[in-house]
């Protein structure tokens, strides 16, 4: 069984020719788990009131066609069978019966205090709807080939409202953060957006953003200025 969330297409979330950005697809995707879990219990607050915080590991979005200003659209989202340490969850945007995107997650669920793991056995969250995970054209996972060589092309600093409850910077966020990096991003539309997050970043914190383009895809490494990884990402686009 899946949950469901209607909501209409803001004009404030969308960018060139009225089109939602990657980031507010994100968003939609985000208000809908966070609705699921308050929903069904235990919710997010719930959670962190018990010392867990969900932190996400990778994400998958794929756009399979535009999605426009004041448009109506149906946003599932359910949990997946899971084990270990990974927490899986799934989510599809639908119009008018056509589905517009889809996206597959995975979480790690950690003690806010101690900072240490939690297997799925160790959480009830058996009142979560759940289905099996989508099948995406591309894995969840992304490997930055070896042999590219990235170019620094920007930095990024924090700012207060990029941030969530936790204090770091919000996953929705970052596409924004890399698209506006991209030369001409008016002229493309995204079609698959992965990022895979190695180390969060909080107000005030910097980043060093690299890149490069290969194969037809864009990956990009953010870096701390501790020298450390903050996320690798790879958008693939078209030609708008």
């Amino acid at each position: 069984m899946k949950y469901q969330e209607n909501y209409n297409v803001k004009f404030h979330d969308t960018v060139v020719n009225e089109v939602i950005s990657a980031s507010n697809i994100l968003k939609l995707m985000q208000e809908t788990s966070m609705r699921h879990m308050k929903a069904r219990k235990p919710s997010y607050e719930e959670l962190l009131s018990d010392k867990k915080a969900f932190i996400l590991s990778n994400i998958r979005l794929e756009i399979y066609n535009p999605i426009y200003a004041y448009e109506d659209v149906e946003v599932k989202t359910w949990a997946c069978p899971s084990r270990g340490f990974s927490f899986l969850r799934s989510y599809s945007i639908e119009r008018n019966g056509e589905t517009m995107a889809e996206a597959n997650t995975t979480w790690a669920l950690v003690s806010t205090e101690a900072r240490r793991l939690y297997k799925v056995a160790d959480v009830d969250l058996s009142n979560y709807d759940t289905e099996e995970q989508l099948t995406l054209e591309n894995p969840l996972r992304i490997r930055i080939p070896a042999e590219a060589q990235l170019s620094l092309i920007g930095e990024y600093t924090v700012r207060y409202t990029d941030t969530d409850l936790n204090g770091h910077m919000n996953n929705t966020n970052y596409p924004d953060m890399l698209v506006n990096c991209m030369a001409n991003p008016e002229k493309i539309r995204i079609k698959s957006i992965a990022i895979s997050f190695l180390s969060d970043i909080k107000r005030g914190e910097s980043v060093k953003i690299y890149t490069v383009k290969t194969d037809g895809k864009h990956y990009f490494r953010s870096i701390k200025e501790d020298g450390s990884t903050n996320i690798e990402a790879e958008i693939i686009t078209e030609a708008l």
